[in-house]
């Protein structure tokens, strides 16, 4: 019966992001493919999280009024039938396929540690001023835990507050799908429908288990989605189609908002927009294109959107950006010291790179950092362990999408790369700058060593391949696959918690939220004996103080 209840939340959830999608596709009045109705639903699921976390806490009252808006909206989506019902059946498709992705019974070592902690908080409390003194966990927020607060919901009494990561990950294998059957539709092959079947293969058979998604898996997906638009909206420049070059612009900004708002690590990719711009820059000017993506309300939202997620970062720690310290102000009554915060980000470099752990730390960490003195023991202890399983699934993805997709000897001169080059550069700086200063795959390696790899790889098997029914089939069959290994890996990832911990996924599919247990109001309480002795201070905003160390 519970697993009957959780699966109709899922999918009722599910309905609601489609249906704020629907809201923004109203606003811009313009259609929106399934994979961009989930992406702009989700941000602007997040953009309400965190507004309206500033004035009331996401309890059952104000979680179930959004669920309920969403799936009105999603009704009268259907109503109107202005859809390819043969996608919605697909996305119900897909979904069902990763539901069994949410079945678990022990999460990501980091989920006890502060995310679930941090997403009771916003379910218990609205907006507390620096929330990051009460540990390390709560300076970082992250649009997953905003997200996942929303999906605390009556009747059931089972927590869904970690089941997020399915949605990044549905909609962008949605994404990649759309793209693949586009071109086969057509008959056409080019490299974007081969990067589309390559980054379907990899998010599916490395990004399996779900729990372990955290904050930083679902960017990482989500950087392949913005690579595919990046590329295919060049293709538009070419052809000038001021339309879908414009929409492309507000797909690269959406996507960014969920990239960035999931890690502010993450705003180095920001960057990539700067590039798009300069690559496109004849084209902006000459057609006045310039002005008319400066005037687009997507533009002014998605300023709003940084502005919102800069603000809660600075209300947590007193730092614009966490950990850079010279973003920090060190005289407010919340404020991080400048101290901590610098000692925070050489943790984060050392861990990074194999200098420490959390039962192990360097002697010498200074000397260790310097130049590259890590490297060797970095090649040890990370390379030949955790990076080389991943480059090892990476090499057996590119390998099955030569020998199964280059089908012709004779170089095809059709193909228009001429973009390629210069956001292949952009990669490779990517990488460069990865590997130098934090070479850990979920610090963005993920994505860059793949693309790497991926993006000649593509180009080249579209230099030497042409459609042709045997291909179309051999296509069909490989996007089979990464299904497949999904579900199978994921079965025998319950079969080891049921062994292990007694776990019983159709009895208990997924873990209760006791009432009081990992309460953040009686965390609050603990810390209530500590401010007192350090004198570090809370408030809830729009409030009087909550807890203030001079009373």
């Amino acid at each position: 019966m519970q697993i009957l209840i959780v699966f109709s939340f899922y999918f009722l959830i599910l309905f609601s992001i489609i249906g704020y999608g629907n809201i923004f596709s109203k606003l811009l009045k313009r259609s929106l493919s399934f994979s961009e109705l989930g992406f702009y639903g989700l941000i602007l699921l997040i953009l309400i999280s965190y507004i309206t976390n500033f004035f009331v806490a996401h309890n059952y009252f104000h979680n179930t009024l959004l669920l309920f808006l969403g799936i009105i909206s999603f009704l009268f989506f259907i109503l109107e039938k202005n859809f390819d019902k043969k996608f919605l059946t697909l996305t119900l498709v897909m979904f069902m396929i990763l539901f069994i992705g949410i079945l678990l019974h022990k999460n990501h070592d980091d989920f006890f540690y502060y995310h679930f902690g941090y997403t009771i908080s916003l379910i218990e409390q609205k907006k507390i001023i620096g929330l990051g003194h009460l540990e390390h966990g709560f300076r970082t927020p992250s649009s997953i835990f905003y997200l996942n607060s929303l999906f605390y919901l009556p009747f059931i009494k089972l927590s869904l507050i970690n089941i997020g990561a399915i949605y990044y990950m549905g909609f962008s294998n949605i994404f990649f799908l759309e793209k693949i059957f586009y071109y086969l539709k057509k008959k056409q092959t080019n490299f974007i429908l081969f990067l589309s079947l390559a980054s379907l293969l990899i998010v599916n058979t490395a990004f399996y288990r779900i729990a372990e998604h955290g904050t930083d898996r679902s960017a990482l997906i989500l950087i392949f989605v913005l690579a595919l638009v990046y590329l295919k909206s060049l293709k538009y420049s070419n052809i000038l189609d001021r339309k879908k070059l414009i929409a492309s612009y507000e797909n690269i900004l959406v996507l960014l908002l969920l990239i960035i708002s999931l890690k502010s690590f993450y705003l180095i990719y920001m960057s990539i927009l700067l590039v798009w711009l300069i690559q496109l820059r004849s084209i902006l000017f000459s057609q006045n294109l310039f002005i008319d993506l400066l005037k687009n309300k997507f533009t002014y939202l998605f300023i709003f959107s940084v502005f919102i997620f800069v603000l809660t970062v600075f209300l947590n720690t007193s730092c614009l950006v966490y950990p850079a310290s010279f973003t920090c102000f060190d005289s407010l009554e919340w404020s991080i010291p400048i101290q901590q915060v610098e000692a925070m980000k050489d943790w984060y470099s050392l861990w990074s790179k194999a200098g420490a752990n959390p039962n192990f730390r360097t002697a010498d960490p200074e000397l260790y950092l310097s130049n590259l003195n890590w490297f060797m023991n970095w090649l040890e202890t990370y390379f030949f362990t955790k990076m080389s399983d991943y480059l090892g699934i990476v090499i057996f993805v590119s390998l099955i999408c030569y020998f199964f997709l280059k089908n012709k000897k004779e170089k095809n001169l059709t193909n228009d790369l001429k973009h390629f080059k210069i956001f292949y550069i952009f990669i490779i700086l990517l990488f460069t700058e990865w590997f130098l200063n934090h070479p850990s795959l979920r610090y963005g390696g993920y994505t860059v060593v793949a693309l790497l790899i991926f993006l000649p790889l593509c180009v080249h098997i579209s230099n030497y391949s042409m459609y042709t029914e045997k291909l179309k089939k051999i296509i069909f069959f490989l996007i089979i696959i990464p299904f497949l290994i999904f579900f199978s890996k994921n079965i025998k990832r319950i079969n080891s918690e049921i062994d292990k911990y007694n776990y019983k996924p159709f009895q208990n599919p997924h873990y209760y939220i006791v009432d009081n247990a990992y309460s953040f109001n009686e965390r609050l309480k603990y810390y209530d004996d500590v401010r007192k002795k350090n004198d570090k201070r809370f408030y809830l905003v729009l409030s009087i103080p909550f807890i203030n160390a001079n009373k």
